[in-house]
Order: structure tokens, then sequence, then C-alpha cells
């Protein structure tokens, strides 16, 4: 029994890395790391300036637990006289590590848009991304069937396996289109497309590997107001990479419980899910707390697949923070007193 829980182990580990070498990183609550999954949402939310930061842990009961942590700025930028359109500039740090091999991702990113105005409540914004990356991993940890000596593991032994490196660079872009309709602060959607992992770049550490594949993402997100004190938020986000497919969608409800102007507050409950062809499906219950223009959001994702062998439906959990700046605009010239 004892080999056969190591064997169903090594089987789940090779599974779960085929899988992810076809995806980049990804967050259940998507919408939270908005220039991680779309450039075109650089600069679309109701202030001037927006910090958020990210981090999920999956699969920690497995040897091959991932841990992301993401950060982001970006701002508006508005040209004088002109209403009708403006830019948006941002950055984005990523972080992530998986496995015994600590496979690790560390990239930068620059993120640029330009919205225009088609009327009082339609905007169309196009937005790219450029960046950079760097790879690498440590074999040290890792086991190799040659050391295994036919009654137990021997590190003494070779492990017959050679690298040509065990890091390298690589460049990264990505091209992306959303469009808003907004009646109200609560009440609003977008829906956009992005090209991701514009470059074919080489992405092995062995020598005529295989490029980084080209993800196609489409989104939807939104909110209604459907009283006073209450709304409802619908996203869905649709992600297809090299043959391997994920559909998160989600539904929240928002309680206003304070509207005092300085002592806004806000509870949201709700709940997304994680589905793919391949079994790693996930239901992610969530809970989140916005003061004023601070916003924290916390999920925990629980495996539904046959994955859960191995995880004890133990997905991970993935915790939110944005905080948002918006500037007093100077009055328009005035003259203080009337001419006759």
């Amino acid at each position: 029994m004892r080999y056969m829980r190591q064997i169903l182990v090594v089987i789940i580990t090779l599974s779960v890395c085929t899988f992810m070498r076809a995806q980049d990183i990804h967050y259940t609550q998507f919408y939270q790391s908005n220039l991680n999954f779309n450039p075109a949402m650089t600069g679309i939310f109701n202030g001037d300036k927006r910090v958020a930061a990210s981090y999920r842990h999956q699969w920690y009961s497995v040897p091959v637990d991932y841990l992301t942590f993401s950060g982001a700025y970006d701002q508006k930028f508005y040209r004088k006289g002109n209403k009708k359109s403006f830019f948006s500039a941002g950055g984005l740090f990523n972080y992530d590590q998986a496995g015994d091999s600590r496979l690790t991702l560390a990239q930068l990113a620059l993120s640029g848009s330009y919205t225009y105005l088609l009327n009082e409540n339609n905007l169309l914004t196009g937005g790219l991304q450029i960046g950079g990356a760097y790879r690498q991993f440590n074999d040290e940890d890792l086991q190799w069937d040659n050391q295994f000596d036919g009654v137990m593991f021997n590190p003494m032994l070779s492990s017959g396996e050679t690298f040509p490196q065990n890091n390298f660079l690589l460049m990264n872009g990505s091209l992306g289109l959303n469009y808003r309709w907004q009646k109200s602060d609560r009440t609003k959607v977008d829906a956009g497309a992005a090209l991701m992992n514009l470059f074919s770049t080489d992405a092995s550490f062995y020598e005529n590997g295989f490029n980084l594949s080209e993800r196609y993402s489409f989104h939807v997100q939104s909110s209604f107001q459907i009283s006073r004190s209450l709304d409802i938020m619908i996203m869905g986000l649709a992600q297809f990479q090299a043959g391997a497919t994920q559909y998160v969608p989600g539904g929240i409800l928002r309680m206003h419980l304070n509207q005092n102007r300085g002592k806004e507050f806000a509870l949201d409950i709700g709940a997304l899910a994680r589905l793919g062809e391949e079994d790693f499906n996930a239901i992610a219950p969530k809970i989140g707390f916005q003061f004023t223009r601070l916003y924290v959001t916390f999920s925990y994702d629980i495996t539904l697949s046959e994955f859960n062998v191995a995880t004890s439906r133990l997905g991970g959990p993935e915790i939110h923070l944005q905080f948002l700046i918006t500037e007093v605009k100077p009055l328009n010239t005035f003259k203080t007193c009337p001419i006759f």
C-alpha cells in the first residue's frame, strides 16, 4: 500500500505538471488582478490611481504546491481640454513558485491603454503590455527513476539527467480590447478580449524545447444596483491555451451597510468556480469588505475533481487588496462678481 500511494502521488504530480505546462499564472478572482488577464483594463476603474496586490497558495497539501504573488499600479492621464479620451499606464510584477524543483517565474511588465468615450455612458479601450520574465529551477531536491536501486531510493546514484541551463530570460507581450457601458458607479458592464504571449519565445530548459503558447482570454464583468443598499455582480472568464481551456464564472451580492460620505462600508458574499477539460475543477466561496477606497477580499478553492484524492479537497486560499485614489479636480475658472 505504501508503494501504491507513492505511485499515485507520482502520477498525480506528472499530470499536474503536464497540465500547468500550458498555463500561465491565474487567479480564481481574476477581476481583482486586471492587468494579468487584459491590458485594456489598465485605468478602467472609478478613480484616478489604483494600487493592487494579490496572493494565492494552491495545492499546498501535495508536493507540487503553487505560490503566486502579484503587485500592480495604474493610473489615468488626462489631457487638458480633452473630455473625449484619456490615456492610462501602469506596471505589473508577478512572482510564482511551484513544486519540489522550486520552478520560479519573476515577471515585470508595463501596460498602457487608450480610452475613447463614445458618449456619456459608453467607453472603448485598447491596451498593450510589454515585459520580461526570468525562469529558473533547482534540481537538488528532485528524485529520478535512475536513483532507485531496486529496493529503495539512493540519492548517491546519478540521476542520468542533464540540463543545458537551469534559468533563462524571455520577453512577453499582450494586446487587449475592452468595452464599458456605465450608467453609474454601481451599474456598469465590461466586456473584452485579449491575446497574451504575443512573442514566440523559447520557454524550455532544453535545447529545441517548446515555445510559450498564445493564450486567448475573453471576459465579462458586470454590476447592477437592484436597491438602495444591494448590488448584484456577475462575472465570467474564458481562457484557451495550447489545447487547454478554463472557465471561471461567478456571482456576488454586495450589501452597502453604510453609505455616509467618508464612512462607506460594503460587504460582499458570493462564489466562483474554475472549470476545465483537465478535471481540475473547483468552487471558491468568497467574502470581501470595502471601506471607502480600500477593498479586501478572500476566497478559498475547494477541489471537486478526482484530484481531491491528493489534496483532500484543499485547493488553497486567495487574497486580494485594492486601494483607489481619487484626486480633487480643480474648479473651472469663474468670475467672483456678476458684470452688468
